[in-house]
């Protein structure tokens, strides 16, 4: 009788464990409309992102060394224009001062165009991801029938239940780590 209560209980704590809590799952209490999560986070550890965030780092790199090159340039032709400075003529100054200002002018607006055109990059190269993300987590919003699911990394939330935080739900349905503990506000 003993052996029969004995793996009675085994059986039906093995049942237990076979099908796990939705905390275990880490999906919030059920009934829950809102949730939150850290999509800075969920982003960072997205398939894609690290070579997406490689490709942009050696890009911007090469749009730095641009721009340090002609602002070279410039300080050259200011520091030149300082040490020759008593022995020009008006005319000559004038001559100077506007080339440095042509450059001045040049250099920045060559530093807007290149702003834009890596905010640009940026959002081309992560537009696949976010797209997948976010597809992720609407799936994840239509299955649990929440109906808002917050993001904590704009700073938009100032307290909230941890067990209504869905990142690492969102981060096994990407295949990715979970996140470290303690990494969610």
């Amino acid at each position: 009788m003993f052996l029969v209560r004995m793996t009675a209980a085994a059986f039906a704590a093995l049942a237990l464990l076979a099908v796990p809590s939705a905390q275990a799952q880490n999906v919030p209490p059920a009934g829950t409309t809102f949730v939150y999560l850290n999509s800075a986070q969920i982003l960072q550890a997205a398939p894609g992102s690290a070579d997406a965030q490689r490709t942009f780092d050696r890009e911007l790199g090469e749009w730095r060394q641009e721009l340090e090159q002609q602002a070279a340039v410039v300080d050259s032709l200011l520091r030149d224009y300082q040490r020759q400075e008593v022995m020009l003529s008006p005319q000559a100054k004038e001559q100077k001062q506007a080339e440095i200002q042509t450059r001045q002018q040049e250099l920045q607006n060559r530093r807007l165009e290149l702003e834009n055109q890596a905010q640009q990059r940026q959002q081309e190269l992560l537009r696949p991801i976010l797209e997948s993300v976010t597809g992720l987590i609407d799936q994840i919003r239509s299955e649990n029938n929440y109906a808002m699911v917050f993001d904590i990394s704009t700073e938009g939330v100032v307290a909230a239940a941890p067990e209504l935080d869905i990142t690492s739900l969102v981060m096994q349905r990407m295949g990715t780590a979970e996140p470290a503990t303690g990494d969610t506000p």
